[in-house]
């Protein structure tokens, strides 16, 4: 290395340059490209592939739910049917339970 009382004209007036704010400027730049770099690259491919993941997730629960939601519709609708029947035979007479076991919704 050339002690600086031997270095040119030139390299001595950079000196200052180098050492002093413009050294800052310069790596200032640097970092925030380098930190610009490692968000684009990274960080959001990163929170995208999370957010799809989420949605994805979100779209089979609806799609459970709404399998579900079929799925008790049909079962409320053949006990209804089923109840329909029973309470058709028991107006009618043809089904008879023990007075004690009636329903303590039927008024008769």
């Amino acid at each position: 290395m050339i002690p600086l009382a031997q270095a040119p004209d030139g390299v001595t007036a950079l000196a200052p340059y180098l050492a002093g704010p413009g050294a800052a400027v310069i790596v200032l730049l640097l970092v925030g490209a380098a930190a610009y770099r490692l968000v684009d690259s990274a960080v959001i491919p990163m929170f995208a592939r999370a957010i799809d993941r989420h949605l994805a997730q979100i779209d089979e629960l609806i799609k459970v739910q709404k399998s579900e939601s079929k799925a008790i519709t049909t079962t409320l609708s053949s006990i209804d049917r089923r109840l329909a029947r029973l309470e058709g035979l028991t107006d009618s007479g043809l089904l008879v339970g023990a007075p004690t076991m009636q329903s303590p919704d039927r008024s008769t």
